[in-house]
C-alpha cells in the first residue's frame, strides 16, 4: 500500500495499485476487528464490490477511506474505534485514517481538526501525505478559504509534521489531488498563512512552503517574486528563507525569468560555452545522454545557473517536444575555464513515446542560450 509511495511501474511511470496477492487489506481488517469497528470483516468484500481491484492506487486509497468511514459511522460513538485505530503501530493502517475521518466528520470541524492534528503529529512521511491530501485537502475544497483561519495556529506547533500539513494541503496544485480552484484563482488568500513560516527552521515544512510558492508562481509570478524579495532583503528573514526562495522560484529559474534569476544572485556573465555529446549522436529512447561542457569566463567570479532543454521530434512538423531539465548551479572562476559533465535522460511516456528523428539539447546559462548539442533518436539503434 503506501510503503513506497513513488514506486514506478516496470514499463512506465505511475503508482502501482494494490493486487490481491500483496494487499494490506487483511492487516486493516485485523486492526479494525481489534478496534471494534462494526463489520470489520466486511471491509474487503465491500471494497471488492466497489471495484477495488480494478481501480488505480489513488482511487483504491479513496475507496478505502470512504468504506472505512461508513463502517465507523455504524458505531454508537465513532470516535471510540477511530481513536483505537489511531493507536495502531502499523503505518499502513494509520495511512487510511485521515481520509476516513474527513469522510466521517466533514460537518464537525470541532471533532475533525483535533483528530487530524493528532495524526499529523505522528512523525511518518507517508501519513503526513495522507493528512494533507485526504484529510485537509477535502476541507480546503469544501469550505473554501474560510477554513484557513482555523489552521493558522498549526504553523506554531512544536512538531514540524504538524506545521507542514496546512501548507501542503492548501497548495494550489499539489500532488495526488485536483487543483484547488480558489487558490489557483486567488493565491493571495494564502499569504497570511505563508507569512507564518517566514522564520521556519525545519526543512520539512520549509520544503512545503517552497513547493506552494512554486505552484503559485506558475500563474502569479509577481506575487511570489515580491514575497521572496521581502523575505530576503535586506537580510534573510529566517535560517531557511533562502532555501524556501530557491524552491519557490525554481520553475521561474528554469524558464529563465530575469527577475527570479536576479533575486537568487544569478546576474549577467561573460561566458562562452562549448558543449559536446559523449558516446555518439545516435541514441535510443530511455537512455542517458552525457555531455561535457567547457565554460570560459571572461569576467569576475560569479554564480551561474545552467539549465538544459531537451527537444525531440514531435508529431507536428516544426513543433518539437520540449522538456526542461532541473539544471544545476555552477561557480565560475574569475577569468578562467570551468569544465563540467552533466547528463539528461530521453525517455518514453505512456501518453507520448519518443519518435525517431532529430533532437537537440539547448543549454541556457542565467537565462541566456549558450550552447546547442544535436542528437538523433533511433529506436532500433545499438
Amino acid at each position: 500500500m503506501p510503503g513506497r509511495l513513488r514506486r514506478r511501474r516496470r514499463g512506465g511511470e505511475g503508482l502501482v495499485r494494490e493486487a490481491p496477492e500483496t494487499s494490506a487489506l487483511p492487516l486493516l481488517e485485523a486492526a479494525c476487528l481489534e478496534a471494534e469497528v462494526p463489520g470489520a470483516l466486511r471491509l474487503r468484500p465491500d471494497l471488492e464490490a466497489a471495484g477495488y481491484w480494478q481501480a488505480g492506487l489513488l482511487d483504491q486509497w479513496r475507496l478505502t477511506a470512504a468504506v472505512l468511514g461508513e463502517h465507523l459511522a455504524e458505531a454508537p460513538d465513532p470516535l471510540v474505534p477511530l481513536r483505537r485505530l489511531a493507536a495502531s503501530p502499523d503505518r499502513r493502517v494509520l495511512f487510511h485514517l485521515p481520509g476516513a475521518a474527513a469522510a466521517l466528520f466533514s460537518d464537525r470541524l470541532d471533532l475533525l481538526l483535533p483528530l487530524l492534528r493528532g495524526l499529523a503529529a505522528i512523525p511518518d512521511r507517508g501519513l503526513a501525505e495522507a493528512v494533507a491530501a485526504f484529510g485537509l485537502r477535502p476541507l480546503a475544497e469544501n469550505e473554501g478559504p474560510a477554513i484557513l483561519a482555523a489552521l493558522h495556529d498549526w504553523a506554531e506547533d512544536p512538531s514540524p509534521f504538524v506545521r507542514r500539513a496546512p501548507v501542503e494541503a492548501f497548495r494550489p496544485r499539489g500532488v495526488w489531488v485536483r487543483h484547488l480552484r480558489w487558490a489557483v484563482a486567488e493565491p493571495a488568500l494564502l499569504l497570511p498563512l505563508l507569512e507564518r513560516y517566514r522564520r521556519e527552521e525545519h526543512r520539512f515544512p520549509a520544503n512545503a512552503v517552497g513547493n506552494c510558492l512554486n505552484d503559485i508562481a506558475r500563474d502569479r509570478p509577481r506575487l511570489v517574486l515580491d514575497l521572496v524579495h521581502d523575505w530576503l532583503h535586506p537580510d534573510p528573514a529566517g535560517p531557511l528563507a533562502r532555501h524556501v526562495a530557491n524552491r519557490g522560484l525554481r520553475g521561474l529559474v528554469k524558464r529563465g525569468d530575469p527577475a527570479a534569476l536576479r533575486l537568487l544572485g544569478f546576474g549577467p556573465v561573460e561566458v562562452t560555452v562549448a558543449a559536446r555529446l559523449l558516446g555518439g549522436e545516435v541514441v535510443r529512447p530511455n537512455t542517458t545522454l552525457r555531455f561535457e561542457l567547457e565554460l570560459r569566463n571572461r569576467g569576475p567570479a560569479a554564480s551561474a545557473r545552467l539549465v538544459p532543454t531537451i527537444e525531440t521530434t514531435g508529431r507536428i512538423a516544426d513543433r518539437p517536444r520540449r522538456r526542461r531539465g532541473s539544471g544545476r548551479t555552477l561557480r565560475l572562476p574569475a577569468a578562467d575555464t570551468l569544465r563540467v559533465r552533466c547528463s539528461e535522460r530521453v525517455f518514453d511516456t505512456r501518453a507520448a513515446p519518443l519518435l525517431d528523428g532529430p533532437g537537440r539539447v539547448v543549454f541556457a546559462l542565467n537565462g541566456r542560450e549558450v550552447a546547442v548539442v544535436p542528437f538523433r533518436v533511433e529506436r532500433g539503434s545499438v
